[in-house]
Formats: C-alpha cells, structure tokens, sequence
C-alpha cells in the first residue's frame, strides 16, 4: 500500500501559486504566508547579522509551519527572525516547479549566456514579463524586498552575490544532472544580476508593501485578487482601491514598454537619434 501526502484545504506550504489563489490565500496577487513573514523580518530582522544565511529553530520553524498550514497566522517574537527567514525560503523552495519554473529557467539561462551585453536586460525583461502571473507578482515583490536586504548589507553582511548564493536554490529547480552544480551556479549568478539591475528588469509593483499584521486585517472578497479569474484579472482593474488601480497601469505599462523594441514609434526615434529606451 502506497502512502501519499494528503494536502489539506488550508495548506499554503508545497502548494502551486495558482492554487492558493483560487483557494483565497492571496492579497493582491501575493500569497498571505509570503507578506506576513516578509513584514516581519522587514521590521525586525534587516539589521541582523547573517540573515538568510543563519538558520533557525528547526522546531520553531515546523512549529510556525504547521499552524500557517492550518490556515492560522502565527505571532512572532523578536526571537524569530532568523527562523521566520528560514521558513521564507522553506516556503520558495517547496513551490511545486520553483518560482521561476520550466520552460523559464532554461530561457534564462540561455539569454544569459548568450546575449550581448548591451542586449542583455531586454531580453531577460521578456522572458521574466512571460511568466506566469502568479508567479511575475511574487517575483518582482521578492526582489525589491531582498534589495532592501542588500542596502543594509554593512549590518547584516547580506550583499547581493551572498544573497544570490542563498536564494538562487531556492528561487531555481535545477533538476539533478551531471551540470546540476554548474547550472546552479549560473541560476545564482542570473539571481545577483536581476539585484544589481533590477529597476530596469521588474517594475516595483508593491511600493507601499504595508508593515501592519496581516492575521489583523479583513480580508474581504474583493480585496482578493486571487477571487478572480487569472484572465479577468488580466482584462479589468483590481477592486483593491487607488493602490492596486496605480499596481495594474504600472504593470500594463511595463510590458507595453518592454514589447514596443521594434514598434514603428521606436524605429523612428531611432532614426531621430533617441536613445533606446529598452536600457
């Protein structure tokens, strides 16, 4: 007799992105587990030392995922930070496919290595504007949030090639293979790039990522993002008030702005001697 993990209703760890959407476990696009670690270790931990890099508890750190998995939202203390930073990566590490799956990671990978350098930023903007919704949404707010990590880096050690080093893992799948280690090491590299260049390879669609508790807060049906359908989602505003409405233009602008490379208005701006701005 064969045994399989039975993933409850409530469960948000090992879950597909799309998933905890249709399940109502996302706000504005970004699962409820991912905000309410991300705003604690923001408030608590950025100065610590060794962030990301230090573990844990590990009871403490099963402890708080079990009770996330059991649809509660946990209290921290000052004491878990660096457990809180565990389980954030627990968290990227356990999504079925990685946040940046197949065939994604290979096309990465491929512009990477193969992309002129004045080419580069555009054609890694297409492949990252091509994931999945879910996906982009996570992304770009994990980004910005371990770039406020670097910035504190003289406290807490986290460069942005450390942190690449720790998340590229996490953030990659690479499949086992005879080129696992090389190809990881090429994930990671790709990960300190998108830090070092990232406002001109994501745009920062949550800039006023609140700091309050997330257990303390409503969570109504049309606040939801995730109580839509991805392609309505696509089509109309988010009913989330002014900040999701500047959310979505910001997004629909971005991608107008990275596809128009070869638009009519760009060839003639080119004629001009405008600068490209896909750089």
């Amino acid at each position: 007799m064969v045994c399989c993990a039975v993933e409850t209703p409530r469960a948000v760890f090992g879950v597909p992105l799309i998933i905890l959407r249709k399940s109502g476990q996302m706000r504005q696009g970004l699962p409820l587990v991912l905000t309410h670690i991300v705003e604690f270790v923001e408030k608590h931990g950025l100065s610590k030392s060794g962030l990301f890099r230090v573990g844990g508890s590990v009871k403490r750190c099963k402890e708080l995922r079990e009770s996330f998995d059991e649809g509660g939202f946990p209290e921290f203390d000052s004491r878990d930070v660096l457990t809180s930073a565990s389980l954030l990566k627990v968290f990227l590490r356990e999504l079925p496919g990685g946040l940046i799956p197949e065939p994604h990671r290979t096309q990465l990978l491929k512009v990477f290595r193969d992309s002129k350098k004045e080419e580069l930023n555009q054609a890694v903007r297409t492949v990252l504007n091509s994931l999945p919704e879910e996906h982009f949404n996570v992304l770009c707010y994990l980004m910005f949030f371990l770039s406020r990590v670097a910035a504190e880096s003289h406290l807490n050690l986290m460069t942005s090639e450390n942190l690449s080093i720790v998340f590229g893992p996490n953030i990659f799948h690479v499949p086992f293979s005879p080129a696992m280690v090389e190809e990881q090491g090429q994930c990671n590299t790709l990960i300190e790039h998108l830090l070092d260049n990232l406002i001109h390879l994501l745009p920062n669609m949550y800039p006023l990522a609140s700091t309050s508790n997330t257990a303390e807060r409503d969570w109504t049906n049309e606040e939801c993002v995730q109580q839509l359908p991805l392609k309505e989602m696509r089509l109309k505003l988010l009913k989330i008030g002014r900040l999701g409405r500047l959310r979505k233009r910001l997004r629909c602008f971005w991608r107008k702005l990275c596809s128009c490379t070869y638009s009519s208005d760009i060839e003639s701006g080119e004629a001009s001697g405008d600068p490209d701005i896909g750089e």
